[in-house]
């Protein structure tokens, strides 16, 4: 093998380009193409240190999963790129520096990525390979990374067992609610080991009715893999059932920072509130180029539009909650843990007249009071 390597999947497997670089030892980057998708791995003597789609700055990979595990809100990666593209300083480096993640917590989200990126990429049908040679940058040990005919073992095995299960999660889409308890379904199974029940318990922790099955993946950190598996599991014992779309009751969907996405029914009814103001405005205007005096209502603060500020307002700090909570398994101890975490601004935290919204902790969950007007 020379210091270059370039073919078509069809042609030499992925199976086939791993074992080459394991048996030989090749320290290099490895390059895959298809479907729209570049993936870069990198070697080490044989080991893989790193893998992950290739994005518009060095850790964009890094930093959407970081995103997508709920870590971080999309404002503080924006601000850890620019910086990072200010000081040549990697993504990590600043997230440590900044005291926002420790180094233990940023490695687990850098070797989920590895893990994902590996378990995706075996499941191609058809692409182009290049593997170049060249020196690798790497902050560990080459005792404490996995060779490449390891992680192609364990990858085979995942991509063949992955078969008999993802059947039972129809999509990522999918919303699954829960029908008995974690209990019901840990006596069901006692003859699990200890890390496949208490993986199960995770993802059981996250069905709520809302979360589609990718939004649960991220949040409970386990891979694609594992948390499907565990899905599955409790879906073909019957704990969960699918909920049917048009059964839904209508929610938002929560980005990274528990931020509310407004439904198609909330931007209606934002639109409705903005127009009742428009109306009322034009009124006033009206009489007051007539020489009438406006009448009572056309000088009353629009009811319809403060409600509407509110309710949105309530959603926005609700679901920023329960992420924290998905996140670090509590509630926070106050809301100014949440602007610390990133989920919410601080701007955020107070109404349109300046009062601070607060909440309380009960044992059935976290209850928000609104400020007063």
């Amino acid at each position: 093998m020379g210091t270059s390597l370039r073919g078509d999947l069809k042609d030499f497997g992925i199976a086939d380009v791993f074992q080459l670089i394991g048996q030989q030892r090749k320290t290099g980057v490895l390059e895959f193409n298809g479907g729209g998708q570049q993936i870069q791995i990198q070697f080490n003597e044989g080991a893989v240190v790193s893998a992950a789609p290739v994005g518009s700055w060095p850790d964009a990979a890094f930093g959407e999963m970081l995103m997508r595990c709920g870590l971080l809100s999309r404002d503080r990666v924006d601000e850890l790129r620019r910086e990072c593209g200010a000081s040549a300083r990697t993504l990590s480096g600043v997230v440590t520096a900044r005291g926002w993640l420790g180094e233990d917590e940023l490695r687990k989200i850098e070797e989920l990525l590895t893990r994902e990126t590996i378990f995706s990429v075996l499941r191609w049908e058809a692409g182009s390979f290049d593997f170049t040679a060249k020196e690798i940058e790497k902050d560990r040990s080459g005792g404490l990374l996995l060779g490449a005919e390891q992680i192609l073992m364990d990858g085979l095995r995942m991509v063949d067992e992955w078969q008999s299960f993802a059947e039972l999660v129809p999509s990522e889409d999918t919303v699954f609610r829960r029908l008995l308890s974690f209990e019901q379904y840990a006596e069901r199974h006692s003859g699990e080991t200890p890390g496949q029940i208490a993986n199960a318990e995770r993802v059981f922790e996250l069905v709520d009715g809302r979360l589609p099955v990718r939004r649960i993946i991220d949040l409970s950190m386990l891979g694609t893999f594992d948390a499907v598996r565990a899905l599955s599991q409790l879906h073909g014992s019957n704990i969960t059932e699918t909920v049917e779309i048009e059964t839904q009751e209508p929610s938002a969907e929560v980005d990274p920072r528990g931020v509310q996405r407004p439904s198609l029914l909330g931007i209606l009814a934002a639109l409705a509130s903005f127009a009742l103001l428009a109306a009322v405005t034009a009124s006033i205007a009206l009489r007051a180029g007539s020489g009438e005096a406006p009448d009572p209502f056309s000088i009353q603060r629009p009811a319809a539009l403060e409600i509407a500020r509110s309710t949105h307002a309530k959603h926005q700090i609700r679901h920023a909650l329960e992420t924290y909570w998905f996140t670090h398994g509590r509630w926070p101890t106050s809301l100014a843990e949440l602007v610390d975490g990133g989920f919410v601004s601080q701007r955020e935290l107070a109404s349109e007249g300046g009062h601070p919204y607060y909440f309380a902790s009960r044992e059935n969950g976290a209850w928000l009071l609104a400020p007063d007007r």
